[in-house]
């Protein structure tokens, strides 16, 4: 559905909503003023039915705002991620058990990197893992401890035995880095939002 039709939808429920405010206004007759009132109600209620996939987007963008988190499959079956209030893209992502995990997407990262928070969450103990991957960062040299993740799910999709780290020190948020990301068949950035196509 092309912005142009979403705005028509929308302005079309925001005329018939001020039409009927115009014509509630000036009856007189209580009668009448609530018949007309419950057949107002009723016709928006069916203009909204009618619109609903078009006014299903309008909802995932708003929500966007509200939980920068919020993804959507749209019309065409890609993933839409919407980018938050600090400029950067999240998502959360499903585990092997249904924990929620959340992601900065990070187009600059190689890998999927976890905070020690999120590594306890997937079952990994941070104290029986070998940190010896080094990198290095813009604050210097930082170790990591190479682990598998055995499943993390992302809309649609199920990635398996996902390799990662996790993060001595130093990471406030799980970063899902290009290693999933070019597992999609395209991404790309448009205006504010991320596009997987599946």
């Amino acid at each position: 559905m092309s912005n142009q039709d979403i705005f028509r939808a929308v302005l079309l429920l925001i005329l018939a909503i001020y039409i009927a405010y115009s014509f509630f206004r000036h009856i007189k007759n209580n009668s009448f003023k609530n018949i007309f009132l419950w057949l107002t109600i009723l016709f928006i209620l069916v203009l909204a039915y009618a619109f609903r996939f078009e006014l299903q987007n309008i909802r995932d963008r708003v929500v966007s705002v509200l939980v920068p988190s919020h993804s959507w499959t749209n019309d065409k079956g890609q993933l839409v991620i919407a980018r938050s209030r600090d400029s950067h893209f999240y998502l959360d992502v499903k585990g092997p058990d249904g924990q929620d995990i959340h992601f900065l997407v990070d187009t600059g990262a190689s890998d999927v990197a976890l905070t020690t928070k999120d590594a306890i969450k997937l079952g990994f103990d941070p104290e029986k893992l070998a940190y010896t991957r080094r990198y290095n960062t813009a604050n210097g040299v930082a170790y990591a401890a190479p682990v598998k993740i055995k499943q993390l799910t992302i809309g649609k999709r199920i990635f398996y035995n996902v390799e990662a780290h996790v993060a001595s020190e130093g990471l406030d948020v799980s970063l899902l880095g290009m290693s999933l990301i070019e597992s999609f068949s395209n991404f790309k950035i448009t205006k504010d939002m991320l596009i997987l196509d599946y």
